[in-house]
This record gives C-alpha cells, sequence and structure tokens, in this order.
C-alpha cells in the first residue's frame, strides 16, 4: 500500500470518526432535552415567557431585574422598575394584570408587600388585593384588603402616560400641579370601595362615590368602636350609629 493512499485511508477514517461523534454528541443531547422536558423535577430561572400559538405572550414570570414593563395596545411600556411575580396578557397579548412581591430596607424603613390585581381594559388594575406593610422608628403603617377602583368608559392606559410625561415637562410647579391634578380627575383611577384594614387602623367597608370621594363608612376604629358613618359632597361627616 502507496504512503499516499495510507493517508487518503486515515483520512477518511477521521472524517468518519468526526461525523459519528457530531451524530452521537447530537443524538445524546437530543434525548437529554426531551427527557428534561418531560420530567423536569427542578427549574431555576431569572424569567420564563408563556406565549400563545401567534407568539403573543400570556404570562411572564421573573425577577425583578427582567421584569416585562406592560403592554398596552401591542405597544411595550417604557422600561420601568417592577417587582418579581407574574404579569398575565390576554388573547390580544395587552397586560391584563398580575401577582407581584416586595420588600425593601431604606433608610430603617422597611416595606414589604404583595398584591394580586386585575386590570381594566386598555387600563391599569381595578380589583386588588393587598397587603402593604411599612415599619419606621417602631411604628407601623398596615393596609390588608381588597380595593376596587374604576376608569371612566374609553380611557386608554398609553394616553394618560402620554399626558403625564408632557405635563411633567411644564417648569412652573404650581402650572404643572394644576394641570396634573386635572388630568388625574379627568382620566386617573376612582377609588369605589374599599375592605379591610386601611392605614390608620380601621377595619370595616369604605365605599366612594363615582368621582372617588368617601360617602359612607362602617368600620370599627383603632380604640375598637365601631362607626358607621355618612359623608356628603362637601366632605363633612355625619355619625348614623352612636356609642
Amino acid at each position: 500500500m502507496s504512503e499516499q493512499k495510507l493517508k487518503n485511508q486515515i483520512r477518511s477514517l477521521t472524517i468518519a470518526l468526526i461525523l459519528v461523534t457530531v451524530f452521537f454528541s447530537a443524538l445524546f443531547m437530543w434525548f437529554f432535552v426531551r427527557s428534561a422536558k418531560m420530567n423536569a423535577d427542578e427549574l431555576t430561572v431569572k424569567k420564563i415567557n408563556l406565549i400563545g400559538e401567534d407568539g403573543s405572550l400570556r404570562m411572564v414570570l421573573s425577577n425583578e431585574a427582567r421584569q416585562n414593563s406592560g403592554v398596552i395596545d401591542g405597544q411595550q411600556l417604557p422600561k420601568r422598575y417592577r417587582p418579581a411575580g407574574m404579569i398575565f396578557f390576554d388573547n390580544d397579548g395587552n397586560e391584563c394584570g398580575g401577582l407581584i412581591f416586595n420588600q425593601s430596607n431604606e433608610s430603617g424603613t422597611i416595606n414589604k408587600m404583595m398584591s394580586f390585581t386585575m386590570d381594566n381594559y386598555r387600563n391599569d388594575q381595578v380589583l386588588q388585593l393587598i397587603n402593604d406593610e411599612t415599619y419606621k422608628n417602631g411604628s407601623a403603617r398596615i393596609r390588608r384588603g381588597m380595593a376596587i377602583n374604576e376608569y371612566p368608559i374609553g380611557r386608554n392606559l398609553l394616553a394618560y402616560v402620554d399626558n403625564l410625561n408632557k405635563l411633567n415637562l411644564i417648569e412652573d410647579s404650581v402650572a404643572r400641579k394644576k394641570a396634573l391634578d386635572s388630568l388625574q380627575q379627568k382620566d386617573g383611577a376612582r377609588r369605589r370601595v374599599f375592605i379591610g384594614r386601611n392605614n390608620q387602623n380601621e377595619s370595616g367597608i369604605f365605599l366612594f362615590d363615582n368621582n372617588g370621594n368617601p360617602r359612607m363608612q362602617i368600620f370599627v376604629d383603632s380604640t375598637g368602636t365601631p362607626q358607621i358613618l355618612s359623608i356628603d359632597t362637601s366632605g363633612k361627616t355625619r355619625k348614623m350609629l352612636n356609642i
């Protein structure tokens, strides 16, 4: 056998060995991935995107650094801080609620919060279950309960955010505050119901009119005294229960 022929055979065997190695490596990886998908007992990830058949988002499970900023009318909202948790999206790929949680300790102030929300169509949250605790210098502000909000029909969160950004550019602080208050009254959320414990350590049912003004409260105050109050449109309070 000539030296050249021997070199050719060695080259052919080398190529064949490489191809066989690549094939079995790919086969091994395929079996490994398939097995992991079918029998994963534990996953450690920073973010998971669940998508529909059309590729649009249905749910995002993420830490705070990678959390989705939100989508309205198919448009991604600007990047912003959002706590870790799950963000839900409807069949059109727009955000429709979420479950978030966070704890912070800044300058001696400790805050612990967990919130489950459902959003208005093309807008922000209208139903919320919340636990919000703040501790500082031995005192506490605690709010726990269910809140129901509403927005004027036809309002859009994207338009609200766009107007908000423009108004924040107003240099005159008095004019800026007046414009921001007007925007809030026109397009912002209105509280309608809160059931639970508020920051004043009052536990009960708190009712508001369609402009977000308090109108009736049935609660037990911080001293343990039951109260039933009606509030007129000017803000004047009348006790309906005397003990």
